[in-house]
Protein backbone atom coordinates (compact mmCIF):
# COMPACT_ATOMS: atom_id res chain seq x y z
CA UNK A 1 0.00 0.00 0.00
CA UNK A 2 1.34 3.44 -0.96
CA UNK A 3 2.07 5.97 1.77
CA UNK A 4 -0.47 8.79 2.05
CA UNK A 5 0.95 12.13 0.81
CA UNK A 6 0.48 15.39 2.75
CA UNK A 7 -2.42 16.68 0.64
CA UNK A 8 -4.34 13.40 0.89
CA UNK A 9 -3.79 13.39 4.65
CA UNK A 10 -4.96 17.03 4.86
CA UNK A 11 -8.16 16.17 2.99
CA UNK A 12 -8.72 13.20 5.30
CA UNK A 13 -8.33 15.48 8.32
CA UNK A 14 -10.97 17.80 6.86
CA UNK A 15 -13.38 14.94 6.09
CA UNK A 16 -12.90 13.60 9.62
CA UNK A 17 -13.67 17.02 11.16
CA UNK A 18 -10.22 17.34 12.73
CA UNK A 19 -9.63 21.01 11.81
CA UNK A 20 -11.11 23.79 13.94
CA UNK A 21 -10.65 27.41 12.87
CA UNK A 22 -10.62 29.40 16.10
CA UNK A 23 -10.11 32.88 14.64
CA UNK A 24 -10.06 34.28 11.12
CA UNK A 25 -9.86 37.97 10.38
CA UNK A 26 -8.13 39.32 7.32
CA UNK A 27 -4.89 37.39 7.03
CA UNK A 28 -4.76 36.45 10.70
CA UNK A 29 -5.74 32.82 11.25
CA UNK A 30 -5.62 30.66 14.36
CA UNK A 31 -6.72 27.04 14.25
CA UNK A 32 -6.13 23.59 15.68
CA UNK A 33 -5.83 20.31 13.84
CA UNK A 34 -5.94 16.90 15.47
CA UNK A 35 -3.29 14.88 13.71
CA UNK A 36 -2.87 11.18 14.19
CA UNK A 37 -2.93 11.37 17.97
CA UNK A 38 -1.91 14.96 18.82
CA UNK A 39 -3.64 18.34 18.68
CA UNK A 40 -1.49 20.94 16.88
CA UNK A 41 -1.81 24.72 16.92
CA UNK A 42 -1.77 26.48 13.55
CA UNK A 43 -1.47 30.18 12.83
CA UNK A 44 -0.93 32.66 10.08
CA UNK A 45 0.12 36.27 10.53
CA UNK A 46 1.05 38.54 7.60
CA UNK A 47 4.60 39.13 8.88
CA UNK A 48 5.39 35.57 10.09
CA UNK A 49 3.48 33.52 7.51
CA UNK A 50 2.16 30.03 8.27
CA UNK A 51 3.30 28.14 11.38
CA UNK A 52 2.40 24.78 12.92
CA UNK A 53 3.50 23.27 16.24
CA UNK A 54 4.07 19.83 14.70
CA UNK A 55 7.58 18.39 14.40
CA UNK A 56 7.56 18.54 10.57
CA UNK A 57 10.39 20.71 9.29
CA UNK A 58 8.43 21.80 6.23
CA UNK A 59 6.03 24.74 6.05
CA UNK A 60 3.78 22.38 4.08
CA UNK A 61 2.70 19.86 6.70
CA UNK A 62 -0.68 18.21 6.30
CA UNK A 63 -2.13 20.32 9.14
CA UNK A 64 -1.29 23.60 7.38
CA UNK A 65 -2.47 22.26 4.04
CA UNK A 66 -5.84 21.42 5.62
CA UNK A 67 -6.10 24.95 7.03
CA UNK A 68 -5.11 26.56 3.73
CA UNK A 69 -7.76 24.51 1.92
CA UNK A 70 -10.50 26.24 3.91
CA UNK A 71 -9.06 29.77 4.04
CA UNK A 72 -8.21 32.30 1.38
CA UNK A 73 -4.78 33.18 2.75
CA UNK A 74 -2.09 32.38 0.16
CA UNK A 75 0.95 30.22 0.83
Amino acid sequence: MARENAEAKARRYLCDGRLTVLYARGQQIRATCRGDGTLYKLRHYPVDGWRCDCPAVSNSCSHLIACRLVTEVPV
